[in-house]
């Protein structure tokens, strides 16, 4: 079976964890600082702080704009839970705005209804590492003086009008989780655009302990007075030295996405009952996923499994879930599209051999 994703490791991450193991710091240490550095100089970011996942980068974040218990976030339905659940850990609720037609990104036009005098922030998703409509996302929460969260989970390496997602809005959060463009078997990054939240947010990823500027008394212990809450979100050095090595590597992988992208748009553009979605010039995806919308999807899911190809539904709308208020009736757009999208297998590691299985496979129809 030609699976949507397959974990491979080089070996010189391998290479890099081991010298890690070897040197014997394991926890924050310099490796920390230094995968802060290359992923911020690869990327054109500012700021960047290495945590030990995706989602504890979501929570500072949240945190870091303001949000507190009784106030609302608008976001989209259209991603994991995590991106709802942070707003969730800081005691606020989520609130949905529906997705442009065709999907599968939050649709700026549908947010400002959406707000009340008790939102914070927008947190929206560049799903499958397609960027959102940034400019009009921020024009928004301008007027509004809302914060915006930049979730490129799914995005690191898509740009929007020249500028790298991350770097738009007031916080980008990054995942480094198994199956992501980079991973650190399990990692995050946090971007702050203002000095002021990063300094607050390196606190917050430690206890709320200024590690950097701590002094050791006489008898061997830390004098620090801690004043706010904080947790334990901090990366360690083994996965570190796996993220650098990562950064390195990770154009090679980038351009064969950006090859397959291009092939499967090109060779399925013309398949009956299958619609592409929509790109446009003025920016460029991650190409994490590829999602197309398809007819009688149960059947296209069999047929593709008959052939030896993994297709699958990769995250339907999260508002289905009773912890976030059940399934709406109000995101007509998101239905539509949660009804027809499938994702097929487009990793870097496809041999030549499994793309033209993939192509015919989807070719030759269900």
């Amino acid at each position: 079976m030609i699976a949507l994703f397959n974990t491979k490791i080089s070996q010189s991450a391998i290479a890099g964890v081991a010298r890690t193991l070897e040197e014997g710091w394991l926890s924050e240490g310099k490796g920390v600082k230094a995968f802060e550095e290359a992923f911020c100089k690869k990327f054109g970011l500012a700021r960047a702080l290495a945590l030990n996942s995706g989602t504890a980068a979501l929570h500072l974040a949240v945190l870091g704009s303001g949000v507190g218990a009784g106030d609302e976030v608008v976001t989209t339905a259209q991603t994991f839970v995590a991106t709802a659940m942070a707003v969730l850990y800081a005691g606020a609720t989520p609130v949905f705005a529906d997705i442009q037609p065709g999907g599968p990104n939050i649709d700026p036009c549908d947010i400002e209804h959406r707000i009340s005098s008790r939102t914070r922030a927008i947190i929206v998703v560049h799903y499958g590492g397609y960027p959102c409509e940034m400019d009009e996302i921020l024009a928004v929460a301008n007027k509004h003086r809302l914060k915006v969260i930049e979730d490129c989970a799914h995005a690191l390496g898509a740009t929007y009008k020249g500028h790298p997602v991350g770097a738009l809005g007031d916080f980008g959060i990054f995942s480094f989780q198994a199956i992501k463009q980079m991973t650190t078997g399990d990692g995050g990054m946090l971007v702050c655009k203002d000095a002021g939240d990063h300094q607050t947010a390196y606190r917050r990823r430690w206890f709320g302990i200024d590690r950097a500027n701590r002094k050791t008394s006489e008898i061997g212990q830390p004098e620090w007075d801690i004043n706010e809450v904080g947790y334990k979100y901090h990366m360690n050095d083994i996965a570190a030295a796996m993220g650098t090595v990562q950064v390195e590597e990770f154009d090679a992988t980038q351009v064969r996405r950006r090859e397959l992208n291009t092939m499967y748009r090109r060779e399925l553009r013309e398949v009956p009952g299958l619609t592409l979605l929509a790109e446009k010039a003025d920016r460029e995806s991650a190409c994490w996923l590829f999602t197309v919308l398809v007819e009688r999807r149960l059947d296209f899911i069999r047929a593709m499994k008959g052939r030896g190809v993994e297709a699958a539904v990769w995250h339907q709308r999260i508002d289905k879930h009773s912890l976030f208020g059940g399934l709406r009736d109000d995101l007509p757009n998101q239905t539509l599209f949660n009804d027809a999208q499938v994702s097929i297998p487009m990793r870097p590691n496809l041999t030549d051999g499994e793309v033209e299985t993939v192509l015919t496979s989807v070719g030759k129809g269900w």
